[in-house]
């Protein structure tokens, strides 16, 4: 899970990524080189790619907000995790799973 955290006046502070039961700051992952101090993490894919938006730290767009991708290295293969992870987990649910919900929960779906 990924999400944000506040400061005490309700500004955006840090980017986390809430992993077995542990909270870690984005940017204390994101390299060294890096520019940009995560704000927000807004989602997280099955690849384990993380979008979300960061301050520009320093040159002629700091201060500036940018969207940022951040894809995960696993150092010991020499590749992005994105490279080698399955695009397309198998799924068990039926066609209509959307309409069977909405008739369970006594909803009507109209525009057919």
């Amino acid at each position: 899970m990924v999400g944000s955290t506040w400061d005490s006046n309700f500004n955006w502070s840090h980017g986390f990524i809430w992993e077995n039961g542990v909270m870690i700051d984005l940017n204390t992952l994101f390299p060294a080189s890096s520019n940009l101090f995560a704000t927000m993490a807004n989602k997280i894919n099955e690849r384990g790619q993380i979008s979300g938006m960061a301050i520009v730290l320093s040159g002629p767009d700091a201060g500036n907000i940018h969207a940022f991708l951040a894809t995960p290295v696993r150092h010991s293969i020499g590749r992005s995790v994105a490279e080698v992870a399955r695009t397309h987990p198998k799924s068990n649910l039926p066609a209509n799973a959307g309409e069977q919900h909405l008739q369970r929960f006594g909803l009507v779906h109209f525009g057919r």
